[in-house]
Formats: C-alpha cells, structure tokens, sequence
C-alpha cells in the first residue's frame, strides 16, 4: 500500500513538472500561433499590426484602425453591430496590447489593452480648440488611465476580466470629473463565439461644476446567444439608480431600471421584443416637482429583412440610389411595430396623487409600399400604413391636462368616452384615414 501509495504521488509530481516544463511551453507556443492567426486575420481586414515585440512568455503590438470599408465588412461578418459613421470615427486610432501566456492559474491568454492613438478627426479637432486638453490625453494615454483588462481561461471557453478605475478631473475653463470604479465581466465561449456575458458597474459619474451631474450607480447587465445568428439573443440590464443635476433647479432621478430584450431570426425576418420596468422616477424644475411610479413600456418589431438591413449599414451615405433600393426591401417585407403597454401607475405634482395612464398601439407597412412613387408624392405613403391606438387615461389625471391651455383645445374637438372610470380614445389611421372613437375627422 504504501509503495502503491508512493507510486500515485510519484506519477503527480511528474505529471506536475512536466506541466509546468514542457507543458506550459507547448500550451505557450500553441496560444502564440493562435494570436498570430488572429493578427493576421485583423491585418487582412483592414487592420495594421505595428511594434510588435515577442518574448518567450509575453509579447506587445499596437493595433491600428487603418482601412474603415475593409473593417466595417469583417466585423459586421463576425456580427458585431456597427455603422460607417461609426468606423469612420475611429479612423487612425490606434490600441495597444500587452500579451501574457499562462499568467496565472486561470489564464492561458491576458491582455492588458489601452489607447495610445487618437483617431484623426479628434486628434484635429482637439489640436486646433484646445491643446491644454491634447497634452492632458496625451498624459492619460502614456499612463495607460484607460486600460481594460481581460483573462482567458486555459480550456478557452470563457474570460473574465475588468477596466481599470478611473477618476480623473479636467480644471481648464471648467471643472469636469469622470469617475468609473469596479466595473467587472466575465462571459462563455462555444464554437469560437461568445455565448454568454455578463457585466456589473458599482458607479459611472461625471461631473462638470454645477452646470451637470450624472450618476449611475449598480449596473448589472448579461447576454445570451441563443442561436446561429447574432440576432438570435437573450440579454437583459438593471439600474439601481441615475441622477441627473443640471441648471436652472433641474434634476432628474430614476431607480430600479430593468430592462430585457428578446430577439430570432427565421427566414432572414427579425422578431424583437423590449421589456421596460421603472420602479421612480422623479423630475424637478423650478418649484415644480414631479414623480412616476411602476412605468412600463414594451415594444415590439416583426418582418425586419435583416439582411437588407446589414447591407444598409455598410452603403455610402451619398449613395441614394442603393439606399433606396435596400429600404424598399426592408419595408416591401410587411413592418410590423407595436406597443403593448406603455403605463404610469401612479403620478404626483407637487405632492398631489393622481393615477395614471394606459397606452397600447400597433403600426403596420403594406407590403405593396413603393418608395419611388413616395419619391414623387410623398402623400402616397399614407396608403400603404395602418395604425390602432388605445388610451386610458384616470379621471383626475385627464382633468388636470385639460388646464393647460394648449390641451384644452384639442380635448374640446375630439372629447373622449367614459368607461369604468376612465377617460377613453380608440384611434385608427387606415389608408388615410383617421377615427377618434368611430367618428372620422
């Protein structure tokens, strides 16, 4: 038993020393050509790879935002959402990225990834208005003040990781503070995709004197692929709170912000649903002071061709011609849009109580809509929507509109119904034409 015994702990230590030897060498080397494979990968779509330096555990490079056309197509083919104004944006910013192999017991790959380059359009603008500030940024890159961290686990099927605390305050005409700490993720990897992600954020907060405050405090979000598509996805965010403090008396408070989406592709058509959950929210003006509690707000699209959509995103915004062409097959798909619930449970003024209100409505595009013939008679578009929206307003809440002067009017022309209680509009929009409450205007 004990020679047995000796034998097991004998084939650990072995098992451990080659490992940490040789193992961690050919893990090192592997994850070394995977990184490679990578970069060349980046440099074929329209990234350039710079200052590269290898060691044997650890290497460096800066990644550069070179050829935006080529960029927009990799990454929308790798299904990230973006636009050209928004690659255009980053034109010449260049990232740079310090790599560790078997940093610790967790991770097979770090990065520590940070700005060293501003994208020209900033770097011109911020050279020609303010060159206090350029020195500044230039200070805070050099410092690597914005700096995200990410670990990758030996079996590369998930990461974690976090950005760097930031407090940070600009004093040139202004006083402005940024404050981000303990922001934190993590997420799975399946099939070389990320399959799930998750994020929390204790507080993000600028300050610029007394002009605004921003708070935002305990974020939480997560992130589930749920099918081959990028679109097909669960995600889902909460807030704890947000203030907002500006000029004038004004201020704005929300607390506990939920929000979920649910989205599918079939047949090359999105379904997307958003579900909205406010617990407050309070506004502050002047002397007035107003508070909402339990807002809902769902939405709801269906029939969104994404292809046409994606392709969207990549035409030059001059081109009118393909422009038109992709958005007369967006909509030639039959556009549903609805709104099952958009709510206020309670509503006070100044302390005054009074309940809320009710809105549901849904909106649908023919599908024999032509964009051209609305090119020569924009009036042409009214024929191909169709729309029911229904209002429930309380008693005490529609009295009170009907004080204000602009309001009064209109409520005179199309008065409502009453029922169980509350004030009623059925309105309809067909071909045209518009009902209030089954009378035509």
């Amino acid at each position: 038993m004990k020679k047995s015994g000796f034998g097991i702990i004998g084939l650990i230590l072995v098992a451990a020393l080659y490992y940490f030897t040789a193992g961690s060498a050919q893990i090192t080397e592997e994850m070394k050509k995977q990184v490679n494979d990578e970069l060349t990968t980046l440099q074929q779509n329209g990234f350039g790879i710079n200052d590269r330096e290898i060691k044997e555990t650890e290497e460096h490079f800066v990644l550069s935002f070179d050829e935006p056309a080529k960029i927009i197509s990799y990454l929308s083919s790798q299904g990230a959402e973006v636009t050209q104004e928004d690659i255009l944006a980053f034109k010449g910013l260049k990232i740079g990225v310090d790599a560790k192999y078997l940093n610790d017991s967790y991770s097979a790959l770090s990065l520590d990834i940070y700005p060293v380059g501003l994208p020209e359009s900033m770097l011109q603008e911020i050279e020609e208005e303010d060159k206090t500030a350029l020195e500044r940024i230039k200070k805070m890159m050099a410092d690597k003040t914005l700096l995200v961290h990410l670990d990758f686990n030996k079996l590369l099927t998930g990461f974690k990781g976090h950005i760097k605390d930031i407090n940070e305050t600009f004093e040139e005409e202004e006083k402005i503070t940024f404050i981000s700490q303990d922001f934190k993720f993590e997420g799975d990897i399946e099939d070389e995709k990320v399959k799930t992600v998750r994020q929390t954020l204790k507080l993000f907060s600028v300050e610029a004197d007394k002009e605004l405050t921003m708070k935002l405090s305990d974020f939480t979000s997560n992130y589930t692929l749920s099918g081959p598509s990028p679109y097909d996805s669960k995600s889902g965010y909460s807030i704890g709170q947000i203030e907002l403090q500006g000029e004038s008396e004004f201020s704005m408070l929300m607390k506990d912000l939920n929000v979920n989406a649910v989205s599918s592709v079939k047949n090359d058509l999105l379904k997307s649903s958003i579900s909205t959950e406010t617990g407050l929210i309070e506004l502050t003006e002047a002397q007035k002071k107003y508070k909402m509690n339990d807002i809902l707000f769902d939405f709801n699209i269906d029939n969104l061709d994404i292809v046409s959509f994606e392709a969207l995103q990549g035409v030059d915004v001059n081109d009118e011609k393909a422009i038109n062409a992709l958005t007369q097959k967006i909509l030639s798909k039959g556009i549903t849009i609805n709104i099952p619930n958009f709510s206020v449970k309670k509503i006070a003024e100044n302390g005054k109580i009074m309940d809320g209100f009710m809105l549901s409505s849904a909106l649908s595009i023919d599908k024999s809509f032509d964009i051209n013939a609305v090119s020569q008679d924009p009036l042409a578009v009214l024929n191909a929507l169709s729309s029911k929206t229904n209002i429930s307003v309380s008693n005490e809440l529609f009295a009170r509109i009907a004080q204000e002067p602009r309001a009064m009017m209109v409520l005179m022309l199309l008065p409502p119904v009453e029922k169980e209680g509350k004030k009623i509009y059925e309105i309809e929009f067909i071909k045209g034409k518009i009902t209030v409450n089954g009378a035509s205007l």
